[in-house]
């Protein structure tokens, strides 16, 4: 075997690797209270996105979501982040929060499947350090408002 084809299987072996470790991240789950307009304690079980690869992945490849159930990024600091949906099958709610927790954009997110042409960036119109991908329709439901609504940080951290 000559070198180059060493070269070649050991790339191979770390690109399968790679991509093994990116399919089966997650994130730790925890509970999470949301706080509405209507100042109502919404309990929700959600997974943590807190690092690069949790992020990258977010709810790829789910088929479902639970009522009460979602995905929390969390960023190392505030800045305008944005989502894509690809090869995401479920309509999702971003409720982007600011740093103390507040909701400061929402926007409903729509699939695109493996359609990278198809798939819009969803933009927040101003900075978060958190943002929480719910079911579409769930803000709508409990009355989470910009300004009026929030998470409780303590549950989130």
């Amino acid at each position: 075997m000559t070198a180059n084809e060493i070269a070649v299987i050991l790339a191979v072996a770390v690109i399968l690797i790679l991509i093994l470790y990116f399919i089966s991240a997650k994130g730790e789950k925890r509970k999470l209270t949301l706080v509405n307009s209507e100042d109502k304690r919404i309990e929700l079980d959600v997974e943590i996105a807190n690092n690069s690869i949790t992020r990258a992945k977010g709810l790829m490849g789910r088929s479902s979501l639970g009522e009460n159930e979602g995905m929390l990024f969390i960023f190392n600091k505030s800045g305008i982040y944005s989502f894509w949906m690809l090869n995401t099958t479920i309509p999702l709610d971003a409720i982007y929060l600011s740093e103390e927790g507040t909701v400061v954009d929402i926007m409903e997110m729509e699939p695109c499947g493996l359609n990278i042409t198809k798939c819009r960036l969803y933009t927040p119109k101003a900075e978060a350090r958190y943002v929480l991908e719910v079911n579409q329709g769930f803000s709508k439901e409990h009355n989470i408002e910009v300004d009026d609504s929030r998470i409780l940080l303590e549950s989130s951290q």
